[in-house]
């Protein structure tokens, strides 16, 4: 209750509050619960239908008056078709501390998980994650590396602007597998808590990279020898899917498995980018004589590296909350 009063106007305070008192404040219990959780079932939001509050009682150590200690209100989300996955979404006590520590405790088809979360989160729930399998947990890290390479606009930046001056599918395929075996090392690293940096510079270093290779210092340079370069910033560019990774990695007894999974998808991704991208080069360059293609690919070269810079500028110069000391409201 102690947390609870500081964002919501109780009659009295925690040693005085009455049954009563607490059910009078119900209303408003239920309309911040509610504006800080947000459940999604199969995708779609539901709405919640709040049920009964509950006091819990404790006792002082130097008198043993019982109070109430905390409040236990039960939601329910409906659902009209068989749920297979639940994604919560909480701010709870955002605007008071922003490192609130919550305990999840999940319940489904018999199999039984707590979750610990800090701050402002989203729990993306499947009964494999529950009771997880090797194959299920290689299946869903492969889903998310494609996903997280698809959406990350800064990774697909440095890519493209190594692969512009790589003419040759085998240079391609060198620096988008170098990429991979550099930045899982630092990920690996960064998971087992060896290596950490701050956010800040890690997204400032990824940022210089794609400015660095965009501003094409080095695409004048011999495209077989450009994954040695993808290497030395894959190494950089790991510690930013770490950040992604690590928190997921918290509820998982073994890291191997997920590790491997997930670089393999951020492989696949790439691939699958290249496989895009290759044709549409390959088109580009295609020219009546030598000289013309050369021409062509100096212009691709410049007009690419022009355009590449901007995700860079624009993460670094994306603003950040200032950090926020460790702290625990219960």
């Amino acid at each position: 209750m102690a947390g609870l009063e500081k964002v919501v106007r109780l009659p009295a305070g925690e040693l005085e509050l009455t049954v009563d008192q607490l059910q009078e404040a119900k209303s408003d219990i239920d309309a911040y619960l509610l504006e800080c959780l947000k459940v999604e079932i199969n995708g779609s939001p539901v709405e919640a239908e709040a049920g009964a509050l509950e006091p819990v009682y404790a006792s002082t150590v130097a008198t043993g008056q019982k109070y109430i200690s905390y409040a236990r209100q039960h939601f329910r989300f409906r659902s009209t078709t068989e749920v297979k996955r639940v994604q919560l979404s909480s701010a709870l006590f955002f605007t008071v501390i922003r490192n609130h520590q919550a305990a999840v405790i999940v319940s489904w088809g018999g199999a039984q998980k707590v979750f610990t979360k800090y701050g402002p989160f989203e729990l993306d729930l499947t009964p494999a994650r529950l009771n997880p399998t090797i194959l299920g947990t290689a299946a869903e890290f492969i889903l998310w590396g494609m996903h997280h390479i698809f959406v990350g606009y800064d990774h697909i930046a440095f890519l493209m602007a190594l692969l512009l001056a790589a003419q040759r599918l085998r240079d391609m395929v060198r620096v988008v597998t170098s990429f991979t075996v550099a930045h899982s090392i630092t990920l690996l690293l960064a998971a087992l808590d060896v290596i950490r940096l701050p956010g800040a510079v890690t997204e400032s270093l990824i940022a210089a990279s794609i400015v660095y290779v965009a501003a094409g210092e080095l695409l004048h340079h011999r495209g077989s020898h450009r994954w040695m370069l993808t290497f030395a910033f894959g190494l950089v560019h790991g510690l930013g899917f770490s950040s992604v990774l690590r928190e997921r990695l918290q509820d998982l007894q073994s890291i191997a498995v997920p590790v491997v999974s997930f670089n393999l998808g951020v492989e696949l991704g790439q691939i699958s980018i290249l496989l895009v991208v290759l044709p549409v080069l390959t088109l580009i360059r295609r020219a009546p004589d030598e000289k013309a293609r050369e021409r062509r690919q100096w212009w691709l070269v410049r007009v690419g590296s022009t355009a590449d810079p901007a995700p860079g500028l624009v993460l670094a110069r994306r603003p950040r909350l200032p950090a926020e000391p460790d702290a625990v409201l219960s």
